[in-house]
């Protein structure tokens, strides 16, 4: 029977028809590969929430971009690690990150567990960035790391102002943990020398470990004795809860400060009425209504259950600034180092902001204080240029 040309067939066998198929549906159907992105910060113990504010930002901005067709077609695979809120742990994690393959690492959201995992990240040429890393000890230096929060060095300064010349608070107590002494220590410093600059007194300075101590009455009575006006807390959530807990039912009714460490929903929730008045300094603009900080929050809340904190919102902006440079790569680690440094005018959820050549940001500060429950804002920060 003739079927034209020469009138042949040809069989395949049916297992090479197999293959062919399956590699035409791999070229035609598959995805690409994904470009794996780490995480890293405290996922579990007591100060977890920060982390898992973080993780939940960088989620949203990661489920947002792939919605949209990944990178060059390519979508984000996040790989996720708890660093345990330990310097060691962070650097057992990152290293475990970079051994998988990631482009890049967002973390950590304290200044211990950074300072630990750059000794990792940056002998492997790896960026890390921190979504509210804060110490001015990471600032100027020409490494692999970056962040989207500023330098607490003119906020911290700028809240010394306020409480000295507007709170009229001429005696102070002070105290901090040293679990995350590579912020504490260094924002009671530059607070301090700002303060004392200015005529105010430190009537008191104590130390405590979050990991070794539970109980803060004894602490409290020694701050007490000192005879300050006010009480300046820098620490986490929970145990900034716990102290004005402590001061409250000893009856030592002086008003209390925090950092921008403490503002997140469990301080308010673990504070109660004995953080009524509590203020704090911080840069995430709680009454912005920039529509995309309005829509960000509304599907927070809807995904996650409870409104975000700072860190949710700074998450999501690392997460996104990562992604605009990824995108000059073509997802490759390869000249993101560069792609960064060239970062300006990025609009974020609340404000736009500029990477400098060594990887820091600049951007306004505000303060809030607690009203019923929650952080209301009062005022914007401005440091005096010429002093107090």
């Amino acid at each position: 029977m003739a079927n034209g040309g020469s009138g042949r067939r040809i069989a395949v066998p049916a297992g090479i028809g197999v293959v062919i198929v399956l590699a035409l549906g791999a070229i035609f159907f598959w995805p690409k590969r994904p470009i794996l992105l780490g995480f890293a910060g405290q996922l579990t113990g007591k100060q977890q929430e920060l982390g898992v504010q973080e993780r939940n930002g960088v989620q949203l901005a990661v489920d947002d971009v792939n919605s949209g067709g990944g990178i060059n077609g390519r979508p984000i695979k996040l790989l996720i690690r708890d660093d345990q809120g330990s310097p060691d742990a962070a650097k057992a994690v990152d290293k475990e990150l970079i051994d998988a393959g990631v482009v890049a690492i967002i973390g950590h959201p304290t200044t211990a567990q950074s300072i630990a995992g750059l000794t990792v990240t940056n002998p492997a040429r790896v960026v890390m960035i921190s979504p509210t890393v804060s110490s001015p000890a990471l600032s100027g230096q020409d490494d692999w790391f970056f962040r989207v929060y500023p330098s607490f060095r003119e906020s911290s300064q700028a809240f010394a102002d306020y409480i000295l010349k507007k709170g009229g608070i001429t005696r102070l107590a002070l105290v901090l943990d040293t679990d995350n002494g590579g912020y504490t220590r260094t924002y009671a410093k530059t607070f301090q020398d700002r303060y004392t600059a200015g005529q105010g007194e430190i009537s008191s300075e104590l130390s405590f470990s979050s990991k070794e101590q539970s109980d803060f009455s004894e602490m409290i009575d020694t701050l007490r004795k000192s005879r300050a006006e006010g009480l300046l807390i820098i620490a986490s959530d929970v145990d900034t809860a716990l102290i004005a807990q402590r001061a409250r039912i000893t009856g030592w009714t002086v008003p209390l400060f925090t950092s921008a460490w403490a503002q997140t929903e469990t301080l308010l929730n673990n504070g109660g009425r004995a953080i009524e008045g509590m203020r704090i300094e911080q840069s995430y603009a709680l009454s912005s209504q920039e529509t995309r900080f309005l829509e960000f929050r509304k599907r927070f809340e809807q995904r996650f259950g409870v409104q975000p904190s700072f860190g949710a919102a700074f998450g999501y902006e690392a997460a996104e600034v990562l992604v605009a440079a990824l995108r000059q790569t073509g997802g490759k680690p390869a000249g993101l180092k560069e792609a960064l440094l060239r970062v300006q005018g990025f609009q974020g959820l609340m404000d736009s902001f500029s990477i400098d050549s060594f990887g820091d940001v600049k951007r306004p500060f505000y303060l809030s204080e607690i009203r019923e429950g929650i952080f209301v804002p009062i005022a914007k920060l401005d440091l005096e240029p010429d002093g107090l």
